[in-house]
This record gives structure tokens, C-alpha cells and sequence, in this order.
């Protein structure tokens, strides 16, 4: 019996709805395959999902699955477009669509304000008037930071808003900085009264030239040998302003925001191999991204990352292949066979995702191409299977390809001699090759 495949794609929406690609992506830190790049250029900005299924060279059911793929790995994001009552394009604010640990107040005091920023000055950007005292600047950027410093949604899944709260932050940065240094100086001190200088001892007569024939006494010695040195006078005692000025800078500088940067590095480094160590690779991935985008040189923690990421994608294949399973039995086998095809793509060795989604596609009347290439990879993966083989052999069959077929019923037969299916096909071909 073929199985239909229902309207609604899951995971995605109905055919007739939109996709987006999510703003400021950056392809390279997502490490795209050349299938993800080629159909992630067909969204574009936005686009219809049966307009990007119907342009793909990929076909339907790898078009869906790469779809899928770039969905789970935070590229594209489903959106809603507003049609305008005037003829226009059109809008889609795809930000406020995306799914990312924020209230949707927050998103959009974050979206306005980053779109305003090259039209304000230093002093608009703080929120101060022309005239502020450096305090007042202090305090506002103070304020300014405990809203939109990326570290205050440490550990939260931001997305696209990540980047933004970080362009934010830098501009806060350069306007707390550029209106500081305008501070006027203040006055010099005045210098402490010198106290007046002690008066000097006499000098001591020179002694009397020795007597010839007359022995010098301990008088004479004493009077030739020069006095020790004086000893230093203490120095003088500090201002106590230019003391106070110079702690109170130590402190502003101790609590600025990149004082942490080195701390929060390293403890971000920490957790993700702790994160690592006891499998939670989500987490791990997380912690890994985040020190790179504070840290894009890191060598060491770019390795990490793809570690993390490798063996995230190993585990998230294992959990799609077992919601394929649910899906199928609750009889939504156009779910389970994205499901499937989602496994494969994050792991390509995995020999029970390639095998579900070959059968799934089978009964689905896919792609006979794509479904006789997964069930030779489950085949190439596990040979010693023989339901594996046996799904290859019918696929061969309806191919036409018949010795190929016959080689893989045998081997069927081979590791299941009470595999009834296998022999009554194989002695079918028996007969066509006599």
C-alpha cells in the first residue's frame, strides 16, 4: 500500500507558508554543507516553502530534509508575512519570529534600539543631555549596561540577538569613553608649604697641622676622620586628593565591564568541558560558541567547539531516529520520514537512520534514486543485516536491476535462512534466470 503524504511538513509548517533566513547570520560559523549553502540562498531574505522546494535541483524529499537541517541548526526561522492594504512588499520582521529565550518586549526594545543606533550621537545613545557631568555619564552607562550587556543573559539561547546586544554594547562602550575624556581637568593642587630647610652645624675647625717628632694622640684622629653622612630626609607625604583620584580610578577601572572578560573566559572554557565530560554536548556547544564569539582566535576552543558540535550532532541523530519510531507508529509517516533523513544528515554513519529512511521513502514513492542510495549505505554500514539487505534486493528489483537483486536476496537467505520473504523472491528469480 503507498502512503500519502499529508499537506503540513513538520518541523517546518504548511507549503504555503514562509521562511526566513535569520538577520546577521554568519554561514561560515554554522559550518554549512554545499546542499545547506545552495538551498539556504534559495530562502534569501523570505520565501514561500513550496517556492524554494519547487527551485531546488536537490529534489522534494532532500529539499525537506536539508530545510529541517538548517532549521535545527538556528538558520532559518519560520515567519509571517503582513500583507500591506496599499500594494507594496511584503514586511517581515523575521526577529520577533525567531524562538530565543526573550519576552517579546525585550526583543523589541532591543530590535529599535540597534536599528537607531547610526542616527544618534554619544549623548543620545546614553540617554543624557548635552552639558552631563562625568557622573551622570557613568551612572547612565552603568544603567545602560545591566539592560544590554550580553552577559546578562549568560547560559540563554539569544540567536540573532546575541550579535545585536553586542553591537549595542560596543556602541554604549565607545559613547561612555568618548564623552569621559571630555571631562574638564580639574585644577592642580597646591603644592604642600616647604618647610624651611635646617640650619646648617659649623663646620669644625680644620685641625693643626701634626708637630714634627711629636706622636699623634686619639684627639688627632678623631679630628682628621670626616663626620658620617647625614641620613635622607623622609619624603614628603602625598596629596591626599591625588591619592583619592588616583583610587578612585583603580576602582572605576576594576569595575568595568571587560575587567571580567578573562574570568568570564575562563569560566566559560570550564563548564563546557565539564558540559562535554558528562555528555551534555548542547550545553557544551553553547559554552564553546559563546567563547568564541568574545574570542574568535582561540584555537584551542575552535577544536573544542567542533568536538562539542560532532558529537552533539551523534547524539541528536540517535534521538531523531527514536521520534521517527513514535512518529510512525502514531501512523504520521511523512514526520518520521523527515525525522529520518534528519538523522542522516547529522550522521551519515548511522546505519538504522539510513534503513528507516530508505523503507519510509519507499512506501512513500520518494525519490527512487535517493531511496536505492540509503538503503546501499545501510547496506555498506552493516552488511551483516538481513532486513538490510533484503530492502536493498526490492529496491534493485523495481530498478530492474535484477543479478544485483538476486546477489542481495541470497545474502538475505544467507543470514536468515527462515526469511520467507528473501526465499520466495529469490526463487522467483531463480526461475527468470533459467
Amino acid at each position: 500500500m503507498t502512503l500519502s503524504a499529508p499537506n503540513p511538513i513538520v518541523g517546518l509548517g504548511g507549503r504555503t507558508d514562509h521562511i526566513a533566513t535569520v538577520p546577521h547570520l554568519d554561514p561560515a560559523r554554522l559550518h554549512l554543507s554545499p546542499e545547506e549553502g545552495s538551498v539556504l540562498a534559495l530562502v534569501g531574505r523570505v520565501e514561500r516553502i513550496d517556492a524554494v522546494l519547487s527551485r531546488s535541483s536537490l529534489g522534494e524529499a532532500r529539499t525537506i530534509a536539508v530545510l529541517l537541517s538548517l532549521r535545527a541548526k538556528g538558520a532559518i526561522v519560520p515567519a509571517r508575512v503582513v500583507q500591506r492594504a496599499t500594494p507594496a512588499a511584503p514586511s517581515l520582521d523575521a526577529a520577533m519570529a525567531e524562538e530565543v529565550d526573550l519576552e517579546p518586549e525585550q526583543k523589541r526594545e532591543i530590535i529599535d534600539l540597534e536599528r537607531s543606533l547610526d542616527g544618534m550621537d554619544h549623548h543620545a545613545v546614553l540617554g543624557v543631555p548635552r552639558g552631563a557631568t562625568a557622573q551622570e555619564v557613568k551612572q547612565a552607562y552603568y544603567n545602560a549596561s545591566r539592560r544590554f550587556h550580553p552577559d546578562r543573559y549568560f547560559g540563554k539561547n539569544l540567536g540573532s540577538f546575541r550579535a545585536r546586544l553586542e553591537r549595542i554594547f560596543k556602541r554604549l562602550t565607545d559613547a561612555h569613553n568618548a564623552l569621559s575624556r571630555q571631562e574638564p581637568p580639574r585644577p592642580p593642587a597646591a603644592a604642600p608649604p616647604q618647610a624651611a630647610p635646617p640650619p646648617q652645624a659649623a663646620r669644625p675647625a680644620p685641625p693643626a697641622p701634626p708637630v714634627p717628632g711629636r706622636r699623634p694622640t686619639a684627639e688627632s684622629f678623631a679630628a682628621v676622620t670626616p663626620p658620617p653622612p647625614a641620613e635622607p630626609p623622609p619624603p614628603a607625604p602625598e596629596d591626599p586628593e591625588s591619592e583619592a583620584r588616583r583610587a578612585e580610578r583603580q576602582a572605576r577601572f576594576a569595575r568595568h565591564p571587560y575587567m571580567a572578560r578573562s574570568h568570564k573566559l575562563t569560566e566559560l572554557i570550564a563548564r563546557g568541558k565539564a558540559a562535554t565530560a558528562r555528555g551534555d554536548f548542547e550545553r557544551a556547544y553553547q559554552d564553546f560558541n559563546h567563547v568564541l564569539g568574545l574570542d574568535p582566535k582561540n584555537r584551542e576552543v575552535a577544536s573544542l567547539l567542533v568536538d562539542a558540535r560532532r558529537k552533539h550532532d551523534l547524539h541528536r541523530a540517535q534521538t531523531e531516529v527514536e521520534r521517527g519510531q513514535e512518529l510512525e507508529m502514531r501512523g504520521d509517516f511523512s514526520g518520521a520520514q523527515a525525522a529520518y533523513k534528519l538523522a542522516v544528515s547529522l550522521n551519515g554513519d548511522h546505519p538504522e537512520a539510513s534503513y528507516q529512511a530508505a523503507r519510509v521513502g519507499r512506501e512513500l514513492a520518494q525519490d527512487p534514486q535517493e531511496v536505492r542510495a540509503l538503503a546501499q549505505r545501510a547496506v555498506e554500514l552493516k552488511p551483516g543485516r538481513a532486513d538490510y539487505q533484503l530492502l536493498l534486493a526490492q529496491v534493485l528489483l523495481v530498478a530492474g536491476q535484477k543479478k544485483q537483486a538476486k546477489h542481495h536476496f541470497e545474502e538475505a537467505v544467507r543470514l536468515d535462512p527462515d526469511n520467507a520473504e528473501a526465499r520466495a523472491a529469490l526463487k522467483k528469480l531463480r526461475w527468470t534466470f533459467s
